[in-house]
């Protein structure tokens, strides 16, 4: 492949993450996985009969740009590794580039350690017994909502509040009440 070929190519890829919408159906099927023409019109909210025209053109792209391709048998959409290493791109530059000061938390000896979100990713996996690939995706979620909502410093049953939040809405409570604690924690009983 040519030099001139790559770069156009590598444009055709940027100006495909530069509209929201596009944005929007790539983390869907990255979240949820394989899904149909309608069901991804119904999950942006989308009306079959005002937006399938706009949906074609935006999903058309996505095509051309080889971030999504189509499973002929079962006429659902999947993100392709070059979607898949666009979305962890897109990540990283949030991370790096677009992260706000180190969020501190406050642990149960009283003293405040940097927040990491792998803390999060090994206590779904331990303690819930969930996939890797799932706890990240989980523990993501919870980081983005955590750094939105701009405290002075976080705490542990504030994180597992928002962890038991993102697992109900994601439908995956079975984990949830693996994670519940019941009674007090440790260090308040002794």
């Amino acid at each position: 492949m040519s030099s001139q070929h790559q770069r156009l190519k590598g444009i055709r890829v940027l100006k495909a993450v530069s509209s929201a919408v596009r944005l929007q159906i790539l983390n869907l099927l990255y979240d949820r996985g394989e899904l149909s023409y309608t069901e991804l019109m119904n999950l942006l909210k989308m009306s079959p009969s005002r937006d399938a025209g706009r949906f074609a053109y935006h999903l058309k792209f996505l095509l051309k740009a080889g971030l999504v391709e189509v499973d002929v048998e079962s006429k659902k959409y999947r993100l392709t590794d070059l979607g898949k290493m666009v979305l962890e791109v897109a990540e990283e530059i949030e991370e790096r580039g677009l992260k706000p000061q180190k969020v501190l938390v406050r642990t149960s000896r009283f003293t405040l350690e940097e927040f990491d979100v792998n803390r999060i990713v090994d206590s779904l996996m331990k303690e819930a017994g969930m996939p890797a690939e799932q706890a990240k995706k989980v523990a993501k979620e919870t980081e983005k909502r955590l750094l939105k909502a701009r405290t002075k410093y976080l705490t542990a049953p504030l994180i597992r509040e928002v962890v038991n939040g993102i697992l109900i809405e994601k439908g995956l409570e079975e984990y949830r009440h693996k994670l519940t604690r019941l009674g007090l924690p440790v260090h308040d009983i002794s």
